[in-house]
């Protein structure tokens, strides 16, 4: 399941917390977790469940004291992650595996734009709770509607941005990904920016070609990560 072994560790479900229309947090015990060690924002583990399914999910909290961790759920698609995870009950068991992930680096950054769909939601949280709090920060967050936003870090210098793919009842709506990438395309990017992208592959794919072409920021700049694409039942980023 794993390019190089990673400890694992069981756990079960200590409490699930709908968070929005389709995210939901599930709290895991266990006694192993007191020794994950979490190094860097956007750090990920792989989330198994009894039938053998496994997924990749970022930790959005860690308690090592209590030995917990939150992970968010986007309750989206039939896959058997997200079947589980909704229907999912204190006690129900699991097995966690990592950390993985590679660390994004926005040292000296002057200005940092975050986008995600509600998949990369947990992890752009992470990157906000940790950025320095003289950093000037563009976030664009597509979610289902314009309930669904979720409370963010209380810091200076952001601008969000929540783009609600439908209005409300009766409302077309937009296919996943299109609206992040329509706003993206007409946005003026400041001089200095390190870009994080992630969310629907070829909406994140199109986003990157556009910063690193029509903008002409550096590769090192841009960090992009394809969580989930149309059509894919297990994409591999």
């Amino acid at each position: 399941m794993f390019r190089r072994p990673r400890p694992t560790y069981d756990v079960e479900v200590g409490a699930v917390t709908p968070l929005t229309s389709t995210l939901l947090r599930l709290t895991f015990s266990g006694p192993g977790l007191a020794d994950l060690t979490i190094e860097h924002p956007t750090q990920w583990v792989k989330l198994a469940i009894p039938e053998g399914s496994s997924r990749a999910y970022t930790i959005r909290h860690h308690r090592p004291a209590a030995r917990e961790v939150d992970i968010d759920v986007v309750l989206h698609g039939n896959g058997p992650l997200a079947r589980w995870a909704a229907a999912a009950r204190p006690g129900d068991r699991a097995r966690l595996a990592g950390p993985r992930g590679r660390h994004p680096d926005f040292d000296g950054a002057a200005h940092v734009l975050l986008a995600a769909d509600e998949s990369a939601l947990p992890a752009a949280l992470t990157i906000l709770e940790q950025l320095g709090p003289t950093t000037e920060v563009s976030a664009y967050f597509e979610i289902a509607t314009p309930e669904d936003t979720v409370p963010l870090p209380d810091r200076p210098g952001i601008t969000t941005s929540w783009l609600a793919r439908s209005t409300g009842p009766g409302s077309f709506g937009h296919p996943k990904g299109v609206l992040l990438t329509d706003t993206l395309l007409a946005t003026d990017i400041p001089p200095g920016t390190v870009a994080w992208l992630a969310g629907e592959a070829t909406a994140v794919a199109t986003l990157r070609r556009h910063l690193l072409s029509d903008w002409s920021l550096p590769r090192e700049h841009v960090h992009a990560k394809g969580y989930w694409k149309h059509g894919e039942a297990d994409h591999k980023g």
